[in-house]
C-alpha cells in the first residue's frame, strides 16, 4: 500500500476528533474548538487542522526496499474504519444508562493503545533511545577481519531511528492492547454539552502517586489511567476494582477530569464548547501528577 509522502499525518485521526463535537455544529466548516496551550486563545478549528504532523509517518531515506515496508495506513486501517462505528455503537446504548458496554471494551482497548503508539510523545522517547544507541561503522570486511571507520562509538543516523521507530510502532498497534486487558476497567459519562469531557494532543494519559517510577507506574495499583472516547464518555482503568463499572458524573467531577486535562496538555485541547474556565488553569485544585500513556510506559510531565 504507497503513500503520498509529506501529507498530513493525524496522530489523532479525525474519526476520533469528530467525537468531540458538539451535534449542533457538525454541519459548520470548523466545527471543533481548540484551546492553544501556548497563548491561552480558543479557536474554532477543522478536524483536518487539529493533531497532524506533515510526513510524520514517512520512511525515511530513499531506496527500493522502503517501496515493500508496511505502510502506516495499512497498520491503521481497521481501527480507524471500525472506531466510528463502535462509538455510535456505544452511544446508542445511552438510554440503557450504558448498560452492556463492556462487549466493546475488547476494541476500545486496541484503539486506545495504537493511538498511545503513533503519538509524537512515543517517537520523541524512540527518538531518545535511538540516539542512546552506541554504534559503529563498518569501514571494510576482508574475510574474518572486521575494519572499523573509528573505534569510538556514536548515534546511529537520523533516517535509521526513524525507520526503527515506525518499525516499533507497528509492532505495538499489532500487540492489540494486550497489556491493557488485565486491568479493570469503567465507564464514565455525561448527558450534558456544557460540561463535556476533553482531550489533549496525547489522550490517552495515566495519573501515578508521587514517588512511583515511570517503568513502574502501568503497574502499580494506585495508577488510574483515561481515555475520552468521546465527549460523552471516558473510560477509567485501574488495578483495583471500581465500585460501579458505569456511572454518572456530577458537575464537580467532570470539571476536575477537564482540568487534569488542561494541567497535562502540552500543545491543545479539543472541546465542542469554549470552556473560559480551564483556559488560564494552572492547578491549584488538582494534583499534578498526570502522565501521559507513552511508548515504556507513563512520561512525567511538569504541569505550570
Amino acid at each position: 500500500m504507497s503513500t503520498q509522502k509529506g501529507r498530513r499525518d493525524h496522530y489523532l485521526p479525525q474519526g476520533y476528533l469528530r467525537g468531540f463535537i458538539d451535534p449542533a455544529r457538525e454541519n459548520e466548516d470548523k466545527p471543533l474548538w481548540k484551546l492553544d496551550i501556548a497563548s491561552k486563545q480558543w479557536a474554532e478549528r477543522s478536524t483536518k487542522a487539529v493533531g497532524f504532523v506533515s510526513g510524520f509517518y514517512d520512511y525515511a531515506g530513499e531506496g527500493p526496499e522502503l517501496e515493500s515496508l508496511p505502510s502506516a495506513d495499512e497498520t491503521f486501517l481497521e481501527l480507524e474504519n471500525e472506531f466510528p462505528i463502535v462509538r455510535e455503537k456505544l452511544l446508542s446504548l445511552r438510554k440503557k444508562a450504558f448498560r452492556n458496554w463492556t462487549k466493546h471494551l475488547d476494541f476500545l482497548l486496541r484503539y486506545m493503545d495504537m493511538l498511545r503508539a503513533r503519538s509524537p510523545l512515543y517517537f520523541a522517547q524512540k527518538e531518545a533511545e535511538g540516539k542512546a544507541m552506541p554504534t559503529w561503522t563498518v569501514a571494510k570486511v576482508d574475510g574474518n577481519k572486521i575494519t572499523l571507520t573509528s573505534m569510538e562509538a556514536s548515534p546511529p543516523p537520523a533516517a535509521f531511528i526513524k525507520n526503527r521507530t515506525i518499525s516499533h510502532m507497528r509492532e505495538e498497534v499489532q500487540k492489540n492492547g494486550v497489556s491493557l486487558r488485565d486491568l479493570n476497567w469503567a465507564l464514565r459519562y455525561t448527558e450534558s454539552i456544557s460540561e463535556p469531557f476533553v482531550a489533549s494532543e496525547a489522550p490517552f494519559l495515566a495519573e501515578t502517586m508521587p514517588g512511583v517510577s515511570e517503568a513502574d507506574a502501568l503497574q502499580h495499583q494506585d495508577t488510574l489511567l483515561y481515555f475520552p472516547v468521546c465527549w460523552q464518555v471516558c473510560l477509567f482503568g485501574s488495578r483495583q476494582r471500581f465500585d460501579l463499572g458505569t456511572d454518572k458524573l456530577g458537575s464537580d467531577d467532570m470539571r476536575v477530569a477537564r482540568r487534569k486535562y488542561r494541567l497535562f496538555a502540552q500543545d491543545f485541547l479539543i472541546s465542542p464548547i469554549k470552556l473560559d474556565d480551564i483556559s488560564d488553569f494552572c492547578g491549584a485544585q488538582v494534583p499534578a501528577n498526570t502522565v501521559a500513556a507513552s511508548a515504556t510506559g507513563p512520561h512525567t510531565n511538569d504541569c505550570c
